[in-house]
């Protein structure tokens, strides 16, 4: 029990929402075409789940060697990594047994579903989320520590894995998967930006430019607003073209704890510990409006 614990640590499993949101929304897409096989269901699901286990794992891999982690005095469950290598409780190479273990696994997941219906389209998707995984944290590219590390994240935990998710069940391109995957990655977008805000000193110290660092606190928490307003117009616009009027009074309810993440946030920016249930408000606006998504898509 205490390796299961350790390892649903280092996995940073509260964090999964990320991808099943988005493979629940593409899955229920999917159905319109039809009964949905459970074996490619099983197969999506093997890739979706290892891909983003296996980024986790690298990236806590990459901030230890870098020194990011390690420095790092403000770590909270919503940033600073898992701390499993920091506090020894799994060793380096334990780690990079475990990553080669889920790219091996999700790859193979991955060409089988290519093969059960999938087809090319699902194949260049799905090596596309898993090399967004990898070179997010691994050099030559190191994105996370770059300026387009969270539009990446944006990219690989909406458009691509809702379009991929359809693609992996119904062998088809659907449009409007990519609208409806919009909002879902703006927000995570979102979440990820809000997570360095307490990380800012030790990425700086290491030289981890992520947007925050290059950009200031101000400016970023600008562009934050900016990201969040952009979300809520494009969730209006998707759940008045599903024609889920019944979800808009829902929708609106979720308003007002954006206003509290940005007042909240706003009014800590200096205070690192302080300014941490911003960030679970920010993953929790992201959870709500996600799972708004997937009733609209699913009662229309």
């Amino acid at each position: 029990m205490r390796q299961l614990t350790v390892w649903a640590r280092a996995f940073r499993l509260r964090f999964f929402t990320a991808s099943l949101l988005p493979l629940l929304l593409g899955a229920v897409i999917a159905r319109e075409e039809g009964a949905i096989s459970s074996w490619r269901w099983l197969l999506v699901f093997g890739v979706v789940l290892t891909a983003h286990a296996a980024s986790n794992l690298l990236n806590d891999l990459y901030d230890d060697l870098y020194g990011t982690d390690r420095i790092n005095e403000h770590y909270s469950p919503f940033n600073g990594g898992s701390r499993v290598l920091q506090e020894e409780l799994i060793s380096r190479a334990v780690l990079m047994r475990a990553i080669r273990l889920c790219y091996a696994v999700g790859i193979l997941c991955l060409l089988l579903l290519s093969q059960a219906g999938g087809g090319w389209g699902v194949l260049i998707l799905g090596l596309a989320g898993f090399g967004c995984g990898y070179f997010y944290s691994a050099p030559p590219f190191r994105l996370a520590g770059t300026s387009y590390g969270e539009l990446l994240v944006g990219l690989a935990f909406g458009p691509l894995l809702v379009l991929g998710t359809t693609m992996g069940l119904t062998g088809v391109f659907k449009p409007e998967a990519l609208l409806v995957s919009l909002p879902v990655g703006v927000l995570i977008t979102g979440v990820i930006l809000i997570n360095e805000f307490p990380d800012y000193q030790a990425d700086r110290a290491t030289g981890k430019n992520t947007l925050v660092v290059r950009l200031g606190k101000e400016r970023c928490f600008r562009g934050l607003a900016l990201l969040l307003g952009a979300a809520y117009l494009l969730m209006t616009v998707n759940l008045l073209l599903l024609g889920s009027y019944r979800y808009l009074l829902s929708f609106v309810f979720t308003l007002p704890l954006a206003v509290w993440v940005y007042r909240f946030g706003k009014r800590h920016l200096e205070e690192a510990k302080k300014f941490v249930p911003a960030c679970a408000g920010m993953m929790i606006i992201h959870l709500l409006n996600s799972l708004l998504l997937v009733l609209a898509c699913w009662r229309r």
